[in-house]
């Protein structure tokens, strides 16, 4: 096999490699040394040199320069479709007073507020409108509002603030992350800064997806009572995972079968495969019996497509199988990683910001896993029972996706599901039965009998579904965390895999031996790094909205102290603490109750390495005696500097978000005047020692 055969493989890693060049300019904050419209004349010149080169008949010329033309094709139409670059984007506009903004996406149910995106269409200036682009989030109080529908206009007062940046180490860049998605500001509404003005939807086609939404959302509630089965149902039928509880989303989670909780290229599979099989028969008929088979199938994919809300897997998804059922129709022999080419140009051409979307990623290596390697697998053992060769089967698929996909998983979610292998062949059987039956199940919701009889097949398809989940969930080591990856051992992760694969199947030694090589290589660096983590010693005030939290690190271990609202929440330690600990490899966890450890005056005193630590959690009125090398203020505990530090001595005040902010913003005022030193972790995020 020769990548020659190939070529629009080659052309879409260089324009990949364009817009990654773009990505990680913008994420260092750098800049060509000449503007876009310089590229626009570059890639001019490099198309005379390219006809040139045909004309001339210079392979290795025409090659390179095409590549070249399409590496910066890439960067140049990444810059064009990064919102803030336009100059009506709202960031690039003076400052305003109020904004006119037109909601773009299904509300998304929060449990005090409904989240919705909304683009800003015009802002006031100095009293005058004028037209503005960009988009934002919106929340919206749940106790003082409707929720809010697509194509809702608003009229809001004041400015939307801009995401703030991750505050602690190692925390998810949601910033970045809804950068990506061209949002760069949000905006939480109450009941006197907005009115509703009108509705106008920007998309009919949208507008009637997020109806069909609702409307089905509406049907599964009626018709299946138990809480979890109508979470799956909505999930997995049309993508709506608004009610699914933490507990459901950890059991799909540490069984390998996330995937099934949205609407995801498996889904248009599914689909794929359930057309070909009943239509089938119009091949058949007549002499454009082909042509009309590929363009109903063509035709109800792209529909599903549109009532699922149009997500980039299931466009990835929907565009491979419709171009692979319009080849046969054109007589063209496919050849499956030029299909997947097309269809992944297609998309990135369309939003290039899909290249750093998880799913994305994931689904393509997952696709390319199964492709690669499925058949290898398949045709090592060959059952001749139906029940043991779909099961056989099944395996080899989800052995195939799970393989190329665990090293970007743990990349991501620094864990891995350990009888995935068990998990989804079950998973993909009842989903099979699942899907058809849920949308059959919205197709004839109103006819009473026959309307029952798929409600029963849909309901104990999810009741079977689920409990397949919550069994490989509860089995001991059922998930493996604490993985902490850097890019360099992931993609020596992926060369070892490669090189195994290639082993296996050319017999040559040359591959082990490399092989092994890298793994010695990853050995050293793990080594290495385990040595390291076994000594580390690090004390950190963390920034966690609201409240307060330290973190002290020896070896292996950490002790979290906070007060028990926040050690009882695990949504803040996945968000704040978890990429945190997985990082510096801790394997040991201790909670500390912060009032247990303070004396009546709310004073706690600890000591780090020979450093002196004192922590003021309640009211104090007092003179400080002594000195610390640092003093954490919580709870508005002070409020002027002065009486309290007259006689203390101390390196560094440390303000957290438990004060109030004007009380920060005056403790700062009064540093400064007596040439404190003081920082406010709301200002600089977390504060970390190290030894």
């Amino acid at each position: 096999m020769k990548f020659t055969a190939f070529p629009v493989v080659r052309y879409l890693l260089f324009f990949i490699l364009g817009i990654t060049a773009f990505l990680f300019m913008q994420s260092e904050d750098t800049t060509l040394p000449f503007s876009p419209t310089n590229i626009y004349y570059l890639i001019g010149g490099l198309l005379i040199v390219f006809i040139a080169s045909v004309f001339t008949q210079k392979p290795i010329l025409r090659g390179t320069t095409l590549m070249l033309i399409v590496f910066l094709a890439g960067w140049l139409l990444t810059y064009q479709k990064t919102a803030i670059n336009q100059s009506s984007h709202y960031t690039n506009l003076p400052q305003f007073t109020h904004y006119q903004a037109v909601i773009i996406s299904n509300a998304e149910t929060k449990p005090k507020t409904y989240k919705v995106e909304a683009e800003i269409n015009a802002i006031k200036v100095d009293g005058k409108w004028q037209n503005s682009t960009g988009k934002t989030l919106l929340y919206f109080n749940r106790q003082e509002s409707e929720k809010p529908q697509y194509g809702d206009v608003f009229l809001i007062k004041d400015m939307p603030r801009e995401v703030e940046a991750p505050k602690n180490p190692e925390e998810f860049d949601y910033r970045r992350f809804m950068q990506y998605r061209g949002i760069y500001a949000h905006h939480f509404l109450w009941g006197q800064e907005y009115i509703k003005i009108g509705h106008e939807a920007p998309s009919k086609i949208l507008e009637f997806s997020y109806k069909a939404n609702q409307y089905a959302d509406s049907v599964f509630k009626a018709r299946i009572q138990t809480p979890n089965e109508y979470r799956v149902a909505s999930a997995m039928v049309v993508g709506l995972r608004d009610d699914i509880d933490n507990d459901l989303l950890d059991a799909y989670s540490a069984s390998g079968a996330i995937h099934v909780l949205s609407v995801s290229g498996m889904h248009v599979g599914i689909l794929f495969l359930l057309l070909g099989w009943m239509l089938d028969w119009i091949k058949k008929r007549g002499r454009y019996g082909k042509q009309i088979f590929a363009a109903v199938v063509i035709l109800l994919l792209w529909g599903y497509a549109v009532f699922t809300g149009l997500s980039s897997t299931v466009l990835r998804a929907t565009v491979m199988f419709s171009i692979i059922q319009l080849a046969p129709v054109f007589n063209r022999q496919q050849n499956i990683y030029n299909t997947l080419a097309i269809s992944a140009l297609l998309l990135l051409c369309w939003n290039p910001y899909w290249l750093v979307d998880v799913g994305f990623q994931l689904s393509y290596l997952a696709i390319i896993g199964i492709v690669f390697l499925y058949p290898y697998l398949n045709q090592l053992a060959t059952p001749n029972n139906l029940i043991f060769r779909s099961l056989w089967e099944g395996t080899c698929v989800c052995f195939s996706a799970q393989l190329f996909t665990f090293p970007l998983s743990v990349y991501y979610f620094h864990q891995f599901p350990t009888f995935f292998l068990i998990a989804n062949p079950f998973v993909a059987f009842f989903s099979f039965a699942v899907l058809p039956a849920g949308l059959l199940l919205l197709m004839i919701a109103p006819i009473p009998v026959l309307s029952d009889i798929i409600t029963f097949i849909l309901k104990y398809s999810l009741v079977w579904l689920n409990k397949s989940v919550f069994f490989v969930e509860k089995l001991p080591f059922g998930t493996l965390k604490g993985f902490s990856m850097s890019i360099p051992e992931m993609l020596f992760l992926y060369a070892t895999i490669l090189l195994f694969i290639l082993f296996f199947l050319r017999s040559e030694i040359k591959y082990l031996r490399v092989s092994l090589l890298i793994m010695s290589i990853l050995f050293c660096l793990n080594i290495t790094e385990d040595y390291f983590q076994s000594n580390q010693k690090a004390l950190t005030f963390h920034f966690i909205p609201k409240k307060s939290g330290i973190s002290i690190i020896d070896g292996k271990s950490a002790t979290f102290i906070a007060d028990t609202t926040l050690l009882n929440s695990k949504k803040i330690y996945d968000f704040h603490l978890k990429n945190y600990y997985d990082k510096h490899g801790v394997v040991n966890q201790n909670e500390l109750v912060l009032n247990q450890y303070a004396n009546k005056q709310g004073v706690t005193f600890l000591d780090f390495e020979g450093k002196r630590i004192l922590w003021l959690q309640q009211k104090f009125n007092g003179n400080l005696q002594g000195n610390a090398d640092y003093v954490l203020l919580s709870n508005n505990a002070v409020r002027e500097l002065s009486p309290a530090f007259s006689k203390f001595q101390t390196g560094l005040i440390i303000v957290d978000d438990s004060n109030k902010r004007y009380v920060v913003e005056n403790l700062k005022h009064q540093a400064d005047s007596l040439h404190l030193n003081l920082i406010s972790l709301y200002d600089t995020g977390a504060f970390s020692i190290n030894e």
